[in-house]
């Protein structure tokens, strides 16, 4: 048999998986770039134009630009948490606990599309769980380290920090539109007032972790 009647070979499965994940990941990149810049307008056409992948192609991964947005959204949060995590681990936890706070703010306040997603994360909902636990892990860390480091106040407990965190939140939301650096300008203010030298103590008992939560899935 010569090769013009030969059959053909069926593509090879390892080839075929790696290009549907180029493309997926490829639509997850052009969808993240997109809804950024201009929230949920655009559909999932424009995003596969962006991609540089045919329109049937999204829609084998994607049935619709919602389902694309929640994929954006969970690389989103991964990608955050890493971050967070790599700033607990950080050498000098004073650091850490700056490098922590913009690992979880930054993309709350860039995400245009997302971000109301974001600042709802740690709430209920498919893997709210797990990331609750990462954060609360990398909280933990921070607070320990700083103390025995001496260079985080020690009557600061981890439900401060998360309602300090959600107050950053609620100002991004607030006046985001306005301007979506203010944050960063108001951070500095937050972490002076965890520093080990911060002039006054704390008054009154923070919140438990049952009454944190209780609050926090309530909104």
């Amino acid at each position: 048999m010569d090769e013009s009647t030969r059959p053909a070979q069926p593509p090879d499965g390892r080839a075929l998986r790696k290009d549907a994940e180029r493309n997926r990941s490829a639509l997850i990149a052009a969808g993240s770039e997109l809804f950024d810049a201009a929230g949920l307008l655009p559909t999932l056409d424009d995003v596969a134009r962006r991609a540089g992948v045919g329109v049937g192609t999204a829609y084998r991964h994607f049935p619709n630009k919602y389902a694309l947005a929640q994929a954006v959204f969970a690389e989103t949060v991964d990608t955050m948490l890493e971050a967070a995590e790599r700033a607990a681990s950080m050498e000098d936890a004073a650091d850490g606990l700056v490098a922590f706070f913009e690992a979880v703010l930054e993309p709350q306040a860039n995400k245009r599309a997302l971000g109301k997603l974001l600042r709802g994360a740690p709430g209920e909902g498919p893997g709210a769980g797990d990331i609750r636990a990462r954060v609360e892990r990398c909280i933990d860390h921070l607070l320990q380290r700083g103390r025995e480091q001496r260079v985080i106040r020690a009557d600061v407990a981890a439900t401060d920090i998360g309602v300090l965190m959600s107050l950053m939140a609620y100002l991004i939301e607030t006046f985001g539109e306005a301007n979506p650096r203010l944050w960063r300008r108001l951070l500095p203010i937050l972490l002076d007032g965890l520093r080990a030298d911060a002039p006054t103590a704390l008054p009154e008992q923070p919140l438990n972790t049952s009454e944190f939560l209780s609050r926090l899935t309530a909104g």
